[in-house]
């Protein structure tokens, strides 16, 4: 590593590190405004509060990190720039290229890093915390899915349970909707609890409303089993959780479960959320894309102009991505568009930025 390289990195990564730090503050201060109220109204105890801050902390990492690379790099240019210090480097031979190294070498390496952590942590921690808020509110425990619904759109059935517990393979009062594909009611079975054993469904104590004959039929019987209902714990468990808490394996290996049975119910969010999980790391390396050439630009008019357009930058980012992963999930444009949209967009206009800094 050249001495250049070395002063580059120290001028940056102490503004990096203040930035972030600073970012990770202002997530918690906000999310902890947002659940003041739950943790007074239901005594929380300082401990509990900060084990679930240790839950939540992979997520404000990923989440801040970008941001914080962001301002930092603009800060770094604007104060090399107000102190003539990039003039002296490109007066001294110093190609653009060359300059933008060592920051680009830190975006990649915090690209690889918000992935893994992303991939290892994030979903897991985004299903303890929902657990975490539903055992502080004493509406169920980390096994304990309330209020649960999976549609099986392949074999226009619907399921629906007050608790599901994932880990006793119990649904308590479950009500099973069968209909044809125009919607027209065939079934319906309500029943105070299900049971899965012997690989199958148990049904205790359930009423069946049957409307496949010429009059409807209603039938009483203390415990039944349907063959037709092959749906297995582990899938209504995997369908329970949202895209944010599963893994890039079980995102691939859901959405060909759907695809396999023709199920198009929500497919193209989880096919969103799997594209999305390769694009948002690379965002750490389209900021310091951006940020060289306009720190540069800003660099002779002082630092509280790059804190503004970087400011900016991060709201036109986070606007517009939201803009196109709910066009995404909507189904009006392919998921892999609304995944990637919006880093093909600051990277082009990166381009041109770096183009006319030449």
């Amino acid at each position: 590593m050249r001495i250049i390289d070395k002063y580059l990195l120290k001028e940056f990564l102490l503004p990096l590190l203040y930035c972030f730090d600073a970012f990770l503050l202002l997530f918690i201060v906000q999310d902890l405004l947002g659940n003041l109220s739950d943790f007074v109204q239901f005594h929380a105890k300082f401990s509990t509060v900060v084990r679930y801050y240790l839950i939540v902390l992979p997520e404000a990492v990923v989440m801040m990190l970008p941001m914080a690379l962001l301002l930092a790099a603009l800060f770094c240019l604007t104060n090399l720039g107000k102190h003539n210090e990039l003039i002296a480097l490109r007066a001294g031979g110093v190609s653009l290229v060359r300059l933008a190294a060592p920051f680009i070498g830190v975006g990649i390496i915090a690209t690889v890093f918000v992935f893994v952590l992303h991939e290892a942590f994030v979903p897991q921690a985004n299903e303890r915390t929902a657990a975490f808020m539903a055992e502080l509110r004493g509406r169920g425990s980390r096994a304990v899915v309330n209020n649960f619904f999976y549609k099986n759109a392949g074999a226009h059935r619907d399921w629906y349970a007050r608790q599901f517990d994932t880990r006793t393979k119990t649904l308590a009062s479950v009500e099973v909707h069968q209909h044809r594909s125009d919607g027209a009611p065939v079934m319906d079975v309500f029943a105070a609890s299900a049971v899965w054993t012997n690989n199958q469904w148990r049904f205790l104590d359930a009423a069946i409303y049957d409307y496949s004959g010429a009059e409807d039929a209603v039938t009483r019987v203390a415990e039944t089993n349907f063959a037709a209902f092959t749906e297995q714990p582990r899938q209504l468990a995997r369908d329970g959780r949202k895209p944010e808490q599963l893994r890039t394996r079980e995102l691939r290996r859901h959405i060909e479960t759907l695809q396999q049975s023709r199920r198009t119910y929500r497919l193209s969010e989880y096919q969103v959320a799997l594209h999305y999980r390769y694009a948002f790391p690379v965002t750490c390396l389209i900021v310091i894309w951006l940020a060289i050439p306009l720190g540069m630009r800003v660099s002779k008019r002082g630092a509280l102009l790059g804190v503004g357009v970087a400011l900016g930058l991060v709201v036109a980012f986070y606007f517009l991505t939201h803009i196109t992963l709910a066009l995404g999930k909507g189904g009006h444009i392919a998921p892999v568009l609304a995944a990637w949209l919006t880093n093909g967009i600051f990277v082009a206009v990166g381009a041109v930025l770096l183009w006319r800094a030449r």
